[in-house]
């Protein structure tokens, strides 16, 4: 998977990346104290979101196992001039525990979390449950169950509640999606 992902960069042939800063992020980085705050970026691949969240006064901590996306991350936040709000780092979201990171308000996956296996989820959740604050949030963005190739992937509602809980409350969801594909949009407050 990550031959391709890097293949994928280095080709241009990216075409999961949104647009824009989704809203569902921005409306809910509304709640946060930009002084107080640190957002992590999980999946950041070439830093646009947290390009555009460092511009706006943030700090963001972005996370991507693709060397080649890190590297064009930094030359974006460099280019903006933010390379004192941003920290990109090449690692495997599903060893957050083994990073060194600050405590996390904020954490958001758009699209990274509902790829991993088994085994990687559960690396992933107990990687989150040591860094995101009590109170702080974490936004995931997941297709719907379908096949793909001969394995599933995606999640639905119950899976995402059951496989957070108990560090996680599972607060809200929304069925809109930026991908050709259905996804969901799960907001996930840490008790």
């Amino acid at each position: 998977m990550k031959f391709l992902y890097s293949l994928a960069f280095i080709i241009g042939a990216d075409n999961w990346k949104l647009d824009k800063v989704p809203h569902e992020i921005l409306d809910t980085l509304m709640e946060f104290d930009k002084n107080e705050s640190q957002i992590l970026d999980l999946g950041c691949g070439i830093g646009k979101e947290s390009v555009f969240l460092a511009l706006q006064g943030w700090r963001v901590i972005g996370i991507d196992f693709i060397i080649y996306a890190i590297h064009k991350a930094n030359k974006a936040a460099n280019a903006a001039n933010v390379l004192d709000r941003t920290l990109f780092i090449s690692a495997d979201v599903s060893k957050l525990s083994l990073l060194k990171l600050p405590p996390i308000h904020f954490a958001y996956d758009i699209g990274c979390f509902h790829l991993l296996n088994p085994d990687q989820m559960e690396c992933y959740i107990v990687g989150l449950n040591k860094i995101i604050v009590s109170g702080g949030v974490f936004l995931l963005n997941a297709f719907t169950p379908r096949q793909q190739g001969k394995k599933t992937v995606g999640l639905d509602s119950e899976t995402v509640k059951n496989l957070f809980s108990p560090d996680f409350e599972l607060e809200r969801t929304s069925n809109h999606s930026y991908w050709r594909y259905p996804a969901n949009w799960y907001w996930l407050r840490r008790k």
